[in-house]
């Protein structure tokens, strides 16, 4: 059932001026994220978007069709993981349904992942330097229980580099291209045919299709740009979903399950009296109780106008975790919170202690978003000859919004085991699921988000329950030391830091534990403590192969189907008990 998309008019006078027409933006947001809290989201398409034609060979390629060794469906991520395998000498096509160009919005990651991009030869130091746009610290973590401030601010090196997309992807696409890969712009994907000896995507080109993304977190799929009936037929041996978070194959593969949880984002990259960067950035803030079935968190960092201002930026983003309860509010309700929330946030003052107004806000660009998570992931392999990757496979933590660091920090091990496929000829999905495989240090994170989370209808016992969860969880972490900090705030889980806060919680507040347990529900910490002790299990078992790595490295050497899926098991131990990090 279509209804009237409500905005207020208070949201409706902040955006209609702001460049890029972000209030169209925020509506195909809002159709998106209203799409995903409704039953239709779980029924099934007219047709499906990949279909197995079992005992059956490929066609022909016609003159205008594409043969490769891979296909990558979706750009704007799926283009690193496209480079790193044309690097290697792989015959790499990429769909993309618009132009191929970056956001501008900047994206903020550690330094740690975005070498991997210098490591796999995409690009150089030199070039990876110029997509650097800021580099800032301290980063601050702070709440706010019961009236009663507490601040961490002497964390750095973690998300601290602002990297523009719009450079980053225009050098990775010129790297993919140089080392003979195929760029197919303005093309949509269609549908996907396995065959006995290939995949076979059909893609139509698009007209009207604009430079430009349409907003973060999936909005893009629920543009109205139309077709044109131009096909083109992409045959490969392997296709890469890359496609995010409303990928057709993705929610093929999941039964069109809704997801477990989503993260919603809403924010603005201003100028003028609101911009204060002497301190640094927030990492994660909350100043406020629970309220209206939501926790309220907020991100600041300093920026840069990528629209040419040379007067200093902010970007700040306002953000809560919930599920897809059909009774949770639009991103337009959201942005209504933000913009009363903001004076107060900020801290700025003026000459006589006055907040500014939010008229006074000089904005560059509004930010707003919907980020999925389901508690299978990774995504299992559900299709011969066809594997997720990006957003679309699930990768990400349930606490972080946008892809591009898990993206980054898995690339090295996602790029490895796709050439060891091609290598081996692996394409049943029997052997290729061992590339998604279980990981605890990523299953863990469920009940941070679940902690962090309210859901509709509950009774709120205590307002301030989140902020004080996380205070005592922040608080013994930053007695505990950087090396149990650092990895946490990555969003990578080990199993003695994880062991060692727990256990100093019971002790530095043990009168929480019991509200805590309470809050979460036994359900949820019964799921967890089977991740956990399994996240012990992977720590142990992956030191074992350590030690015994002379004895290991003959049982893997050979390249067949069998060694393939023990070389993905030691990538799984090493990654699902947070020892990539």
């Amino acid at each position: 059932v279509q209804t009237e998309w409500q905005v207020s008019d208070k949201v409706r006078n902040f955006l209609q001026d702001v460049e890029g027409n972000p209030l169209q933006g925020l509506e195909a947001a809002d159709k998106a994220w209203s799409f995903l809290r409704s039953d239709a989201f779980t029924k099934l398409p007219a047709a499906p978007a990949v279909t197995t034609r079992e005992g059956q060979t490929a066609p022909a390629p016609g003159d205008k069709d594409v043969t490769c060794d891979v296909v990558v469906a979706g750009g704007t991520l799926g283009i690193f993981v496209a480079a790193a395998l044309a690097v290697k000498g792989n015959k790499v096509a990429v769909l993309e349904q618009g132009k191929l160009v970056g956001r501008t919005q900047e994206w903020n990651i550690s330094e740690k992942e975005l070498l991997a991009l210098v490591e796999l030869g995409i690009l150089t130091q030199d070039e990876l330097n110029k997509a650097i746009i800021t580099d800032y610290s301290p980063q601050r973590v702070g709440f706010s229980p019961d009236g009663v401030d507490y601040e961490l601010a002497t964390i750095n090196g973690v998300l601290n580099l602002g990297v523009d997309p719009l450079s980053l992807i225009a050098m990775v696409k010129d790297s993919f291209l140089r080392n003979g890969g195929i760029l197919l712009e303005e093309h949509a994907f269609k549908q996907a045919e396995v065959f006995d000896d290939g995949v076979v995507l059909t893609s139509e080109r698009r007209s009207g299709s604009k430079a430009v993304a349409r907003g973060a977190g999936g909005a893009a799929a629920f543009d109205d740009d139309s077709t044109d009936g131009g096909i083109v037929k992409v045959t490969a041996k392997l296709m890469l979903d890359a496609m995010g978070n409303f990928s057709p194959v993705m929610r093929q593969a999941r039964g069109y399950a809704k997801p477990q949880g989503v993260c919603l984002v809403v924010g603005t990259c201003a100028r003028g009296p609101w911009v204060d960067n002497s301190k640094g950035g927030d990492l994660i803030y909350s100043f406020t109780p629970i309220k209206g079935d939501r926790q309220y968190f907020w991100e600041a960092f300093p920026s840069q106008d990528l629209h040419g201002s040379k007067e200093e930026s902010r970007t700040t983003y306002m953000f809560t975790y919930l599920d897809a309860d059909g009774q949770r509010p639009s991103l337009a309700t959201m942005f209504d919170d933000y913009l009363d929330l903001m004076p107060s946030y900020s801290g700025a003052k003026g000459p006589q202690g006055q907040m500014p107004k939010v008229e006074e806000m000089k904005v560059s660009r509004a930010l707003f978003g919907l980020f999925p998570s389901y508690t299978d992931s990774p995504l299992p392999v559900r299709f011969d000859r066809i594997v997720q990757v990006g957003d679309s496979s699930g990768l990400q933590s349930p606490l972080s919004f946008g892809g591009f660091g898990s993206l980054l920090r898995h690339l090295h091990r996602t790029t490895t085991a796709i050439q060891d496929a091609l290598d081996c000829e692996i394409v049943r999905k029997e052997e290729l699921t061992a590339m998604q495989p279980y990981l605890p240090s990523l299953s863990t994170m469920w009940l941070f988000q679940k902690a962090m989370s309210v859901s509709v209808g509950k009774n709120v016992f205590d307002a301030d329950i989140i902020n004080k969860v996380l205070t005592s969880n922040f608080k013994t972490m930053d007695k505990l030391g950087n090396g149990v900090m650092m990895p946490f705030l990555q969003d990578v889980i080990q199993a003695p830091g994880l062991a060692a806060t727990i256990g100093g919680m019971s002790v530095f507040d043990p009168f929480l534990v019991p509200p805590l347990l309470r809050w979460v529900g036994p359900t949820p910490v019964l799921i967890w403590t089977y991740h956990f002790v399994m996240l012990f299990a992977y720590s142990l078992l992956f030191q074992v192969t350590q030690i015994a790595g002379p004895l290991v490295k003959p049982l893997t050497e050979k390249k067949d189907s069998e060694n393939f899926v023990r070389r993905r098991w030691l990538d799984a131990l090493k990654y699902g008990s947070g020892n990539d990090y």
